[in-house]
């Protein structure tokens, strides 16, 4: 019998299932999809404090929220990165003062911070390449860490596989049986889980997991936002990222993203389902018009590469404004026979700590070891080696791509170059079929899509025609 068996392998399905199996329990984690399908990989992709909470006084998710962005920044150094956040003053929204405020106590709520520290800063003397228009002269300048969110996801469900857990992907829960001290949980390939305890960690199907299939009542209601995002052709030079006030009091972040493109972001629309979400025309125009009033150099719907939009599960706080519900999380534990904990709320940032509290919660209805352990032990591929093992086997963008992503797993990855004759089919210049064979044995990828968006950000420029290749290369493997 399984002790947890945890429904969702989004961000904190995974953070639970690494740090509960690392204590001892027995634990399998089951996805529908793929890790990271939904709400997990459409961020905006940033490990930070949440600067614009302080205005809705959350001081406690941000001081747990900076204090994980050190930890974070320790345990997965190959996949995130310090950024600088440049914000233009516009002294009609919020007065000078009130930003150096709000800064000051960015940095001190953190505590000890290895970030720089935030500063004020002349737009136009002090960048190479400043995209803003001249009448935006002021500004001030703050630490925060990018990430390769979808990849925080796998590495975080490697780390628990590797330790001992189960990962189920692409294989729903069907239904869920209750007992006074167990679950029989039952999945869509026919296969039947005993379990003494159920996570519902399902995000956006938190509230359809609990009532439809396992029969349990909440009062907890969600709020479903989307945030959506465009991806343009790189608006400047320099790794500056910049945030934007808007006239509604929101921001709308400018960050470099990928080398070639800028990320431009996120919307906050309440939506009624979270099936299929797509950014809007609304959203689109609403993003074009939030940097276009900064920028000397206009941009319109033709420099879009790309979009994509997410669903944020957001806890119901009963906020007028979607921009301003909370960010944090709330556990519902039900222990009316076999217990079963449903997560509601949370963000990419928190998620460890996360975790943590959720194995606290439960530890009144189970014995777990009372003994956090995921602030130290790193996270695969975290062990950074400046060692070449490619040399010039691989063009050079690549190999720094493969540091970026697989850290010192590159070694692992150099294997199955060695396997395939001289990396094996050539697929595009940024991909061989080296690489896809070991995201197939390795990282538990199984689609185009998993390839393509999650494990790599390759999908936003493969060209089309290329899609057959890959596919007859992926399927050499499953």
């Amino acid at each position: 019998m399984k002790d947890f068996l945890i429904i969702g392998g989004g961000i904190n399905g995974v953070g639970i299932a690494r740090d509960a199996v690392g204590r001892g329990l027995k634990v399998t984690l089951v996805e529908k999809g793929d890790l990271a399908s939904q709400t997990s990989s459409w961020s905006t992709k940033l490990i930070h404090g949440g600067i614009r909470y302080l205005e809705n006084y959350e001081f406690r998710l941000v001081r747990e929220s900076l204090r994980e962005r050190e930890v974070i920044k320790a345990i997965a150094p190959h996949i995130s990165k310090p950024i600088r956040f440049v914000m233009p003053h516009v002294s009609h929204l919020r007065p000078a003062w009130l930003i150096r405020m709000g800064l000051l106590l960015y940095d001190w709520l953190g505590g000890f911070i290895t970030l720089p520290k935030s500063k004020y800063v002349n737009l136009l003397n002090d960048f190479k390449d400043n995209p803003l228009k001249k009448n935006f002269q002021k500004g001030y300048e703050y630490s925060d860490l990018s990430i390769d969110d979808a990849r925080l996801v796998l590495i975080n469900a490697q780390d628990a596989l590797y330790r001992g857990a189960e990962i189920i992907l692409n294989t729903a829960v069907t239904n869920a049986t209750r007992y006074d001290d167990h679950w029989v949980v039952e999945l869509s390939n026919k296969k039947i889980i005993k379990t003494k305890v159920i996570i519902n960690a399902s995000g956006p199907f938190v509230l359809n997991i609990l009532k439809d299939i396992c029969k349990v009542q909440t009062n907890k209601s969600l709020r479903l936002v989307q945030g959506s995002h465009l991806i343009v052709k790189k608006l400047y030079e320099g790794e500056q990222a910049y945030i934007l006030q808007q006239e509604d009091r929101r921001i709308v972040f400018m960050i470099p993203y990928q080398n070639d493109y800028t990320l431009i972001g996120t919307t906050d629309k309440e939506v009624d389902s979270y099936l299929n979400p797509t950014i809007t025309p609304e959203e689109q125009s609403y993003l074009l018009n939030a940097v276009n009033f900064f920028l000397k150099n206009q941009i319109s719907e033709s420099d879009i590469v790309w979009t994509y939009a997410g669903i944020r599960p957001l806890l119901e706080d009963f906020n007028q404004s979607a921009s301003k519900v909370t960010r944090d999380y709330e556990f519902d534990l039900d222990t009316k026979g076999a217990p079963i904990l449903s997560i509601f709320g949370g963000k990419l940032t928190t998620y460890r700590k996360l975790a943590e509290h959720a194995l606290e919660k439960l530890s009144t209805v189970i014995s777990i070891k009372n003994t956090t352990w995921t602030d130290k032990e790193k996270l695969p591929g975290a062990d950074i080696s400046n060692y070449d093992i490619f040399n010039n086997l691989v063009p050079a963008p690549m190999k720094e791509r493969f540091k970026q992503s697989y850290g010192n797993q590159t070694s692992k990855l150099h294997s199955y170059y060695m396997n395939c004759k001289d990396g094996g089919i050539k697929i595009t210049e940024d991909l061989y079929e080296f690489e896809v064979a070991y995201l197939v044995k390795e990282e538990m990828a199984s689609s185009v899509e998993d390839i393509l968006f999650r494990r790599t950000k390759l999908g936003i420029s493969f060209p089309k025609d290329k899609i057959n290749i890959l596919n007859d290369v992926l399927n050499k493997y499953l």
